[in-house]
């Protein structure tokens, strides 16, 4: 059975740094995946501003978010000895 890759993430023994990161790395390819689509079945004129406009503002929250788990990450690493 196929599972949800959101939930597979937020439900996994991973630490919250890891979590951010898978998701955000899966944000960047969810912003993509239209403009990737369109230039491969879409008119060979050019690209849709649009299109790109979707791709940057996911790859910016998708980095920010890539930001935020390593910060946590080294806030694991250093600061909560268990």
């Amino acid at each position: 059975m196929l599972k949800n890759p959101i939930t597979a993430i937020l439900r996994s023994k991973a630490s919250t740094g890891i979590k951010w990161i898978a998701f955000s790395l899966m944000v960047v390819l969810v912003s993509a995946m239209p403009s990737m689509l369109y230039a491969l079945f879409g008119p060979g004129d050019g690209s849709s501003m649009t299109l790109t406009l979707i791709f940057a503002v996911g790859a910016l929250l998708g980095h920010i978010g890539f930001l935020i788990g390593l910060l946590l990450l080294l806030r694991d690493a250093f600061f909560n000895k268990k």
